[in-house]
């Protein structure tokens, strides 16, 4: 199955690339949802589907308060005056991923939840260091949705799932190339070893959220096409992408 890659996003030059401009004009020129198309999904694809569009419509919706501190923190001590903006916007974009689900599960009366281990455990991890901790379990959790929004899309016919899935994976891809350059501001005055337990900690951290995800919803994903190894694999291009992000500042 072919994936999407971060060079999709066509950014050429990350150092002058107005992340503000961008949230705002991506706000203003969303795909259109036709909320009227609610006889789309059978019974068996409601219930194939469920499980894991719960899991990540929670996922996706956070008032972002930890975060919202760290990165006001980081923007003082760096200078980095644009960032609290760039990532206010981000948590908005996440929040209407998370909303957009919503409104699709209660066409088909599929209830959300409001606590998940899995999600849980992601909300701690994110808040045991600073903005390199958060940034770090964002964007894996970004690298895993682009799988899963593909997989998702190819596992129904449904029109306005398949647009919903467009539109998070055009605007998870930027969140993993932000995400990314962040990751590069924070590394690229630190020593080479620093640098390199915390890759590898990253590749611990995304083999483990893999396999997770993977087992958790193996049946959507073997229906969008998925096999886990396939799975597994994408997962981890994309994590090399980011990385070298990381270590350039570059797509």
């Amino acid at each position: 199955m072919k994936r999407a890659v971060l060079k999709e996003t066509k950014i050429t030059n990350l150092e002058e690339f107005n992340w503000i401009e961008y949230f705002e004009y991506n706000n203003k020129n969303l795909l259109k949802l036709d909320y009227t198309n609610n006889k789309e999904l059978t019974e068996e694809e409601i219930n194939l589907i469920a499980p894991s569009i719960k899991a990540f419509q929670l996922g996706e919706g956070s008032q972002g308060k930890h975060l919202t501190k760290v990165v006001e923190e980081y923007a003082k001590k760096t200078n980095y005056k644009d960032y609290p903006e760039i990532m206010k916007w981000f948590i908005i974009e996440e929040n209407r991923h998370s909303q957009t689900l919503k409104k699709f599960m209660e066409i088909y009366n599929i209830k959300p939840v409001q606590k998940l281990s899995v999600d849980n455990i992601f909300r701690i991890l994110r808040k045991l260091m600073g903005i390199e901790c958060e940034v770090i379990v964002l964007v894996t959790a970004e690298m895993v949705a682009l799988s899963y929004y593909t997989a998702l899309s190819n596992s129904t016919g449904s029109t306005l799932l398949k647009t919903i899935c467009t539109q998070m994976l055009n605007d998870e891809l930027k969140h993993v190339v932000l995400q990314s350059a962040t990751l590069h501001r924070i590394s690229k005055n630190r020593n080479k070893t620093t640098n390199n337990i915390i890759r590898f900690i990253r590749k611990i951290l995304m083999n483990l959220t893999v396999f997770v995800v993977g087992h958790k919803f193996k049946n959507l994903f073997l229906k969008g096409g998925y096999s886990y190894k396939e799975f597994k694999n994408h997962c981890r291009e994309y994590l090399e992408e980011s990385i070298s992000i990381e270590k350039t500042g570059k797509l």
